[in-house]
């Protein structure tokens, strides 16, 4: 079955129109389930390995922050289960100084590296296997790297994983969300940004309530009303998750450094999720701009 798998990914080089030979760096083992056009890159289409996870809708509002508003522009951006590259590779197109995506499924890793192959020739995306064995969000990532943009689109469940492709998901006992959590403060570099895509409301639910044991604020970069959504939703809802470093602080719904929060203009928050209209993120993030 593998043999075959081969042969149509081979033959998709041909129906998609992609423009490499074979090389030895890639993993041509897997079958392809399906070749999707994708508007931030026109003229070009995204190959989807079998036991790959795609969904597109998922990520709507973080693939126009990275081509509208530039927020991979020059950054060190971690990308945390890649699954066919999409993001990954968006913010290599968009001037991203440099990109690390990482997956525990074998045939994503191999995915995204394909796709990055064929659609950036020119750039190189890190893509790194992370063992089923021990898993975790930081688990490949060294100790001293530290990223601008941290970014993922996770799996939304508590289950259990019995194949490959169950990984995009199912996180069992919340444990990709919980060590992502846990290992942000020290991967994420001063002025950092860590951003998040979930489809599900007690999923959010659940990343509200442990950000704020944390003492970390959760900003919701999205105008609709999370309770009048179904459990399962989409597109998909892009939040914002802030360790509140030494430094700095939350006033009025903003991540501010300490010396410029004015004591008159409102309330210093902490560990608290900050609900209200996606424009307020542009006021916070002048440098690299943000709206859903």
């Amino acid at each position: 079955m593998r043999r075959w798998g081969a042969l149509f990914v081979v033959a998709c080089l041909l129906v998609a129109g992609c423009r490499e030979q074979y090389r030895q760096d890639l993993d041509y083992s897997y079958g392809v389930e399906q070749t999707w056009p994708i508007d931030e890159l026109p003229g070009e289409a995204f190959v989807q390995f079998e036991s790959v996870f795609w969904e597109p809708d998922d990520t709507i509002s973080l693939r126009k922050l990275i081509k509208d508003k530039g927020i991979a522009n020059g950054r060190d951006v971690l990308e945390i289960g890649t699954g066919t590259g999409l993001i990954a590779i968006l913010c290599l197109a968009n001037s991203a100084k440099s990109v690390v995506a990482t997956d525990i499924n074998n045939a994503a890793v191999a995915n995204a590296a394909y796709n990055a192959a064929m659609l950036c020739p020119d750039k190189s995306l890190d893509v790194r296997q992370v063992d089923a064995n021990s898993p975790g969000a930081f688990t490949v990532i060294n100790e001293n790297e530290k990223f601008d943009l941290v970014i993922s689109n996770p799996p939304w469940e508590d289950g259990v994983v019995t194949k490959p492709a169950d990984h995009a998901f199912y996180d069992p006992s919340f444990r990709l969300m919980d060590t992502l959590l846990d290992g942000l403060p020290g991967h994420l570099k001063p002025g950092g940004r860590c951003l998040l895509v979930f489809g599900n409301v007690q999923a959010i639910k659940r990343l509200e309530s442990e950000s704020e044991k944390r003492g970390f604020a959760v900003k919701v970069l999205d105008d609709r009303d999370l309770d009048s959504l179904s459990d399962n939703f989409l597109p998909g809802m892009l939040l914002e998750v802030c360790p509140v470093m030494v430094g700095q602080k939350v006033q009025n719904g903003e991540f501010k450094p300490a010396d410029e929060v004015n004591p008159e203009a409102g309330p210093v928050e902490a560990g608290k999720s900050i609900r209200g209209e996606s424009t307020l993120l542009e006021a916070s993030h002048a440098e690299g701009g943000a709206s859903t």
